[in-house]
């Protein structure tokens, strides 16, 4: 009998600790960061629980995008998968982390991740992580060569805020449109180009509408997981330490994964007739340091102490 009990009891223990948690995307599974870094990592902690934790996904359909700090902050969702620039109306700290150099290692051992988690513990929120792409995450795209100077003077370029140094700084003028526009303002004429990440062309099919890739690439992308700051709390010791194992060697993987991905994509758009055109001597050797500065600035406007205390942070540790 007392077999018995102990064994009732194991298993109700067991029981006690396994949960569900409500996972939000910002992308639904035609972007590769969803079935190559969120699934991937969904499944590592999976395993590593032996299925006590599994994840309720919904994307972008369910809530868009840009509204999905909220809904998570508030205890709706626990987990999300997102970009900074999408809740850049709430907080502009992430989206400013763009900005940063240095390698995987050298940011994770700075510090400065730490630092940001303390920010957005205030909002109710955990940074759990935040993986980067190598140097060179974005890009312009162009209907036509650029000019003799290796510039776009006069033409009309599709960007948002992040992209506006860079744009200007080629002699273009931005417009503002949202990424669903962007074929059909392309095909009609109404923009010259657009900046965009180093993957998402092929699947958008932009290579219909446009010829040309731009080189260099800029900055470096960035995709962070956050949690509710109150649901990452009752989590027990123990498995917040698997949560946060798995997402640094998923940080890792993605370094490595979205590498090819960039380096397939290219590979796929010349050979349906895509053409890579180089920038000037000049835009070329100052665009990173122009992207950066333009992240740094957008941010600043919207929480300059914040920023200016994350800047100076990543100045000491030589990552800007």
């Amino acid at each position: 009998m007392k077999k018995v009990l102990m064994l009732a009891l194991i298993i109700a223990a067991q029981n006690a600790m396994a949960a569900d948690y409500r996972w939000l995307n910002g992308w639904d599974r035609n972007s590769p960061q969803v079935p190559q870094y969120a699934e991937p990592y969904m499944k590592a902690v999976e395993a590593a629980t032996n299925g006590r934790i599994k994840f309720i996904v919904s994307g972008p359909e369910t809530v868009p995008a840009f509204e999905q700090l909220q809904p998570v902050a508030s205890g709706a969702f626990q987990f999300l998968f997102t970009h900074g620039v999408y809740h850049f109306g709430t907080t502009s700290i992430l989206g400013s982390l763009d900005a940063l150099g240095g390698t995987p290692e050298q940011r994770r051992s700075s510090g400065i991740f730490d630092l940001v988690d303390k920010m957005y513990n205030r909002i109710g929120l955990k940074v759990l992580s935040v993986a980067f792409s190598p140097q060179g995450g974005y890009q312009l795209v162009v209907r036509q060569p650029l000019t003799a100077a290796g510039d776009l003077q006069g033409r009309k370029i599709r960007g948002n805020p992040a992209y506006a140094g860079v744009i200007r700084m080629m002699g273009a003028s931005v417009v503002t449109m949202p990424v669903g526009e962007i074929y059909t303002a392309l095909d009609k004429g109404v923009v010259d180009g657009f900046a965009y990440p180093t993957y998402g062309v092929l699947d958008a099919r932009y290579y219909e509408v446009s010829k040309h890739l731009v080189r260099p690439a800029f900055g470096y992308g960035t995709i962070p997981i956050l949690v509710n700051l109150a649901a990452w709390n009752k989590i027990s010791a123990a498995d917040q330490k698997i949560f946060l194992d798995e997402a640094r060697k998923a940080e890792l993987r993605w370094f490595d994964t979205v590498r090819g991905i960039i380096a397939n994509e290219e590979k796929e758009l010349l050979a349906k007739g895509m053409t890579i055109v180089q920038m000037g001597p000049e835009q070329a050797a100052k665009v990173q340091r122009v992207f950066a500065d333009s992240i740094w600035e957008m941010g600043a406007s919207k929480h300059k102490k914040d920023i200016d205390e994350l800047r100076a942070f990543a100045k000491a540790k030589g990552l800007d």
